[in-house]
């Protein structure tokens, strides 16, 4: 069945928004007596059946309601890249693998400092329908890595970073069972200092394998990793 997002559920009756409605009506065809599957992003499924296809906001008939606990965190901090699609690409994937907060940074050698967050939002409703996910990950405010790094405490915390100093495989140290974080910095990589603030911090310095990777390719492989 095709899932739609649907904020207004009610003694067994939800409608869709607006956006959603022209989507089932406009282009999947549908009709009264389809049969759907609806999630609202914080954790409840249900399914059901159209009984008013005529408005601007579908009307459906929920036949089970069902309520999905909360994943563990997995949070992906990372600085945006220049390139916007690379950064839809990280949001896209990083949410079907799992992801359940993103907090965009902006460090020492950051190539973008500008974020469209609305634009964003849209990519994870799109996202979590696709893959079957029933809580909307947060993509937070974007703020400053020293900020970040001083203020956000996580059970597991790593940093990936190109220098070449002793670092963790993360497969080694990574836990899917616990809340964790990584942070991935920008193509220019993070600086000596940073790197060093985040040690204070108590992060631990990770590799994610011997290649040099690109931002995106970084937070795709790094949650991954500590989602297996």
């Amino acid at each position: 069945m095709t899932t739609f997002l649907t904020d207004s559920i009610e003694n067994g009756i939800c409608f869709l928004t607006e956006s959603e409605s022209r989507h089932a009506i406009k282009v999947l065809r549908m009709k009264n007596k389809d049969n759907l599957s609806i999630i609202n992003g914080n954790g409840l499924y249900g399914e059901g059946e159209i009984i008013d296809s005529s408005t601007k906001k579908i009307k459906i008939k929920i036949r089970e309601l069902k309520e999905i606990k909360k994943p563990v965190p997995l949070s992906l901090a990372f600085c945006p890249t220049k390139n916007n699609d690379r950064n839809k690409l990280i949001i896209e994937k990083a949410s079907e693998i799992g992801v359940t907060d993103f907090f965009p940074l902006i460090s020492q050698n950051s190539e973008r400092r500008k974020w469209n967050t609305e634009r964003l939002e849209k990519v994870l409703i799109s996202t979590i329908k696709q893959s079957q996910r029933f809580w909307l990950p947060t993509i937070h405010p974007v703020e400053k890595f020293n900020h970040f790094i001083e203020k956000k405490s996580y059970k597991l915390k790593f940093l990936a970073h190109c220098k070449k100093e002793e670092k963790i495989q993360l497969k080694k140290i990574s836990n899917p069972l616990e809340p964790q974080v990584i942070v991935i910095g920008p193509e220019g990589d993070f600086t000596y200092n940073e790197i060093e603030l985040a040690k204070v911090n108590n992060y631990n310095m990770v590799s994610l394998g011997n290649n040099r990777l690109r931002t995106e390719t970084a937070c795709i492989a790094a949650v991954t990793i500590m989602k297996l």
